[in-house]
């Protein structure tokens, strides 16, 4: 077998198999190297993406969750709820006026777009609520002093409708620690005020999402 020579400048002839191409063979440093590979990537096609599963059974569960959410009378917190034109206009009793709780009852009554009166005869319903607040110490320091209270509001209302028929009773209740290990006396009371304007705001807002479910 005759054999063809690769002169590399500096080197010897590198013998070559007759009958076999060079195509394919490098030469390092004077000696036959292994055949080359192409290493070029092949393109492979992209799978095709899956469909979304239950995209239209998601979308109806979605609505389907809202829709029994509202009709359990949860709202986001914050959102403006209504009161049923059924109950309108309402009469609130139980309370004085001038109680803190009845003032922001009626606030947020207002808010909320509802219709008052205090004419028995024009009343299509009659809302009657009771608040109290117990208190309890909550714990003590070193010396043995109270430092923290806690405070229980109770809420109770009864919704008329008509007046003289009972459509509804619940109780709401909310706790309040509050921290108050001693100081300026007028600081405290200031701070009790504003906490108690926060619970009553509070029993307000959720007393009228119990009347939009009804």
């Amino acid at each position: 077998m005759k054999a063809v020579g690769i002169t590399t400048p500096g080197k010897k002839p590198v013998p070559v198999p007759e009958g076999k191409s060079l195509e394919g063979l490098s030469v390092v440093r004077g000696r036959e190297a292994a055949p080359t590979v192409d290493c070029r990537r092949r393109r492979v096609p992209a799978p095709n993406p899956a469909p979304a599963l239950g995209g239209t059974l998601g979308i109806w569960l979605l609505f389907s969750i809202i829709i029994l959410l509202t009709a359990c009378g949860f709202h986001p917190r914050g959102a403006m709820v209504q009161v049923p034109k059924e109950l309108q206009p309402l009469r609130l009793t139980g309370l004085a006026d001038y109680h803190p709780f009845m003032r922001e009852l009626r606030h947020q009554l207002e808010l909320a777009g509802a219709q008052l009166t205090e004419d028995p005869e024009q009343a299509k319903s009659l809302v009657r609520v009771r608040v109290r607040r117990e208190g309890r110490v909550f714990s003590v320091n070193a010396n043995n002093n109270a430092v923290e209270y806690e405070y229980l509001f109770t809420l109770d209302f009864d919704v008329e409708s008509p007046p003289g028929t009972r459509l509804n009773s619940e109780r709401i209740q909310t706790r309040r620690i509050v921290y108050a290990p001693g100081g300026e006396l007028l600081g405290r009371v200031r701070e009790g005020e504003m906490r108690e304007r926060d619970v009553y705001s509070e029993l307000a807002q959720r007393l009228i999402r119990r009347l939009s479910a009804l």
